[in-house]
């Protein structure tokens, strides 16, 4: 997960200009320890609940506040697609996909979040946005390069960093099931028009399984790189290795980016 840096006034402000019921928001600020479900209810129609005593919230001001997908999200809404085909890996409690059925109303969303901590609150996020049944559809599996199983490890203060790989939060690990990228994408028919990627390490073992043909059916990728669990490649050669599928790569964050091909009408 990206670290940004903050304004508090700014932050203030734009969090009584966007949410509702501001005081809760500003509560999640204050009392970063306090525990518990709360809900936050943005001005433009989104509903999102989120655990108190974590670092959901820093997700929340990643995508709502610092635009963390900003290119992502622009190239999706200049789409004329009427039904682009995205895919979420690592869809966490589910604000990515939440954000893409806002930028594209037409948007067909597969997300891929293997933790039932996680999923749980996702599909608490689906029912308290109605209107998403048809558009959204969580499977609740781990996405890497080849089918298998493995432990997902739940991290307790950052749920968004939980991952496959090692016991660094100290909370539940699970076993669950992995899909081969290349299998994901078999099952969706026609291109792909994004794919966000946020899978905590397991990106590597993707991209070195997965079948150039398969990329070809992809569009567009926003990406938050981390570091190799198994040492091999660095950020940097993962991009190279795009580069070479066609690839054009923009910095959105410090470590995330925006890969794309030619625009797709």
């Amino acid at each position: 997960m990206n670290t940004y840096p903050s304004n508090k006034f700014k932050t203030f402000a734009e969090i009584v200009g966007r949410i509702r019921n501001w005081p809760t928001a500003v509560g999640l600020r204050l009392y970063k320890k306090r525990k518990g479900l709360r809900l936050l209810e943005f001005k433009k129609g989104l509903t999102i609940i989120l655990r108190g005593g974590t670092r959901d919230w820093d997700v929340v001001h990643e995508l709502f506040f610092a635009n963390s997908y900003e290119k992502a999200m622009k190239w999706l809404a200049a789409l004329k697609d009427k039904e682009p085909t995205v895919i979420d890996l690592g869809g966490n409690i589910g604000l990515f996909s939440l954000k893409t059925s806002q930028t594209h109303p037409g948007a067909k969303i597969t997300a891929f979040e293997p933790g039932p901590p996680n999923s749980r609150i996702f599909r608490m996020n689906l029912l308290a946005n109605g209107g998403l049944d048809g558009r959204i559809f969580l499977r609740e599996q781990a996405v890497a390069g080849t089918d298998g199983e493995a432990v997902w490890h739940f991290d307790i203060d950052n749920p968004g960093g939980s991952s496959l790989y090692g016991d660094n939060g100290g909370g539940e690990g699970v076993k669950v099931t992995i899909l081969a990228f290349d299998r994901v994408v078999d099952e969706h028919p026609g291109d792909i028009a994004l794919v966000k990627i946020d899978i905590e390490g397991a990106e590597y073992d993707l991209l070195e399984h997965t079948a150039p043909t398969t990329w070809n059916r992809i569009h567009a990728i926003a990406i938050e790189l981390h570091g190799d669990p198994s040492g091999k490649k660095s950020p940097e050669l993962f991009l190279e290795e795009m580069k070479k599928y066609g690839y054009r790569i923009e910095q959105e964050s410090v470590c995330s980016y925006f890969l794309q091909r030619d625009h797709v009408e």
